[in-house]
């Protein structure tokens, strides 16, 4: 099993030692690209790990400033080297520009069915008997159980088909990316894609107006991502324009097995 790490900082050699592969970047904003330590934490990894550039949706004002960053790792280590997209936009960009950098489809096109709080619907132990007050009468709700069908289709994501499977293997991408789901995952995955692992936390959504989740409602970003992160409740957090939910148990070693899943992506920065 590889171990990745996102960083935001330069690590000791030392704690290296377990780590096959650091992440640089975000998938969440591109105002939180620093770009100018990007290219140096780059030239600090060069030759001491495998690097991984992980981009957030990017819009036209990112690519330039990326645009830079790419060229230092074709130049550097392109063999080894990855780049994580999460919009369409940008892979286009990178196979037409950069055809020779490998590809990795990130966590936000994956699309997973991830709010923890399905996931006693799914098990059925939801109240079975619901009253809703209203000043005619007050009404009597019965919940329905389950059916397995829905269970299965939580359990999957968004890369389920063939040609899906065939236009990344065409374009040189053999790897995507999910998050560590609460419930059982379960995909159809050819043995050519690999899987990574983010853990313990779960990108539930990502927003463009993060003023109005930081409760400041500015219109010019103020980099508030960059301080700690707002508990909201029961391992729901708020970073930035970002929402998260803890989950720090691994899923078993059949779920690994069955899903392609050959890296754990560890995400301490929250």
């Amino acid at each position: 099993m590889q171990k990745a790490k996102i960083v935001n900082n330069k690590i000791l050699n030392k704690q290296l030692s377990d780590i096959d592969r650091i992440y640089i970047g975000n998938d969440y904003c591109e105002n939180n690209l620093d770009y100018s330590k990007i290219n140096q934490l780059i030239d600090f990894y060069n030759n001491k790990v495998k690097i991984s550039l992980l981009l957030p949706f990017l819009t036209d004002k990112s690519f330039d400033k990326v645009s830079n960053i790419l060229k230092n790792l074709e130049n550097i280590n392109s063999k080894y080297s990855e780049i994580i997209f999460n919009d369409w936009g940008t892979f286009y960009y990178l196979r037409t520009y950069y055809p020779k950098l490998n590809l990795v489809m990130g966590r936000l096109l994956t699309k997973q069915k991830k709010d923890p709080r399905a996931d006693i619907i799914l098990k059925n132990k939801q109240d079975k008997v619901k009253v809703i007050k209203s000043n005619d009468c007050n009404k009597i709700i019965y919940t329905k159980k389950v059916p397995g069908t829905l269970v299965d289709i939580f359990a999957r994501h968004s890369v389920e088909s063939d040609e899906i499977f065939d236009f990344l293997l065409k374009n040189n991408v053999s790897r995507i990316e999910i998050d560590n789901l609460v419930w059982n995952m379960v995909s159809l995955l050819p043995k050519d894609i690999k899987v990574s692992l983010y853990f313990p936390y779960i990108l539930l959504t990502v927003t463009r107006y993060c003023g109005g989740m930081n409760g400041k409602y500015s219109k010019v970003c103020n980099f508030d991502c960059r301080n700690k992160a707002t508990l909201l409740e029961d391992g729901f957090y708020i970073n930035g324009n970002a929402v998260y939910y803890k989950n720090d148990i691994l899923p078993s070693n059949k779920v690994f097995k069955s899903n392609n899943i050959d890296r754990i992506v560890y995400q301490n920065n929250i």
